[in-house]
């Protein structure tokens, strides 16, 4: 019989991340799914890990190395069920997500086809929650996407059959495949959200390459042609990369700013976006760490 939910998780040697995601799986009151564990390192530790729960809802699937895109597209070419959901190794889910997700499906049209949620931004090495990311929009979110990544992969559960529309995750981004990816979502159907933080989302040392980062970002930009031929969401983009740039040291920043008021000398249509953005905790941390102050 199939689940309702499948939950995909890659990994890559990190099992004791990896055990407290599984178990927040494991801890939901929801327990139709099945927990497909993406081991991108093919390691018997973690191979161990997964037969030690003893629960026939987990397969464990060895994965040859090849990203994280790839473990996320090898888990959706697997999952079985109606309904996929995705959660990285080192986050964790309170114990109601799965069943909020599933009630507000049944109360929304058919044209939804993925709900999303707020998230806290959880300290690891601290053990403290540094801000929380609220949902920004809902239904038609295309416009939303443009400019921003307004969801966090692994709050996201999305009807298996939108990867038949949209196509799968894109191996070639080096970062941001994810944002690529909810925003081709956005295209074909409507997003729902949940206002209250149901995942921690862990922040911790080595976690975040800002070079990547930015070509990732650089790479949405040449991908969608709504970004690219827009001047005012072009230069938006600008601005963000060229800011980062010069809040990590890097000078050439300063052309991304000029490139980007060139294109909109007035910011017009940006303004309280851009003020947002700034304010926005997601920024904030961003900064921290490209700071090395997290």
């Amino acid at each position: 019989m199939r689940p309702a939910v499948s939950v995909i998780i890659p990994t890559y040697n990190r099992d004791a991340l990896l055990k407290r995601a599984i178990e927040s799986v494991l801890n939901q009151s929801f327990d139709d799914f099945e927990i497909l564990v993406i081991d991108g390192a093919r390691s018997e530790l973690t191979r161990g890990l997964v037969r030690s729960f003893g629960d026939g809802r987990i397969r464990y699937i060895p994965q040859r190395g090849k990203g994280i895109a790839n473990a996320r597209n090898l888990g959706v070419l697997k999952a079985r069920g109606e309904f996929i959901a995705f959660l990285d190794d080192d986050d964790r889910w309170r114990e109601d997500k799965l069943e909020r997700q599933l009630e507000l499906f049944g109360e929304l049209p058919d044209d939804y086809g993925i709900i999303y949620t707020a998230f806290t931004y959880y300290y690891l090495e601290k053990r403290r929650i540094l801000g929380i990311k609220h949902p920004k929009a809902r239904g038609d979110v295309y416009r939303y996407m443009l400019k921003d990544n307004i969801t966090g992969t692994s709050t996201i559960m999305v009807k298996r059959e939108c990867f038949r529309k949209a196509g799968i995750f894109r191996e070639s981004f080096p970062t941001c495949e994810d944002w690529d990816m909810w925003l081709r979502m956005s295209r074909i159907c409507r997003f729902g959200a949940i206002d209250e933080p149901l995942v921690d989302y862990s922040i911790h040392s080595g976690q975040f390459s800002f070079t990547k980062y930015l070509a990732g970002r650089y790479r949405i930009i040449e991908e969608h042609g709504d970004i690219r031929h827009n001047p005012r969401i072009l230069s938006y983009h600008l601005l963000q990369i060229g800011l980062l740039k010069l809040f990590g040291g890097n000078r050439s920043g300063a052309e991304d700013v000029l490139k980007a008021f060139r294109l909109n000398p007035t910011m017009r249509g940006n303004l309280a976006d851009i003020l947002g953005s700034i304010a926005d905790v997601r920024t904030r941390i961003y900064l921290l760490k490209f700071l090395g102050r997290i």
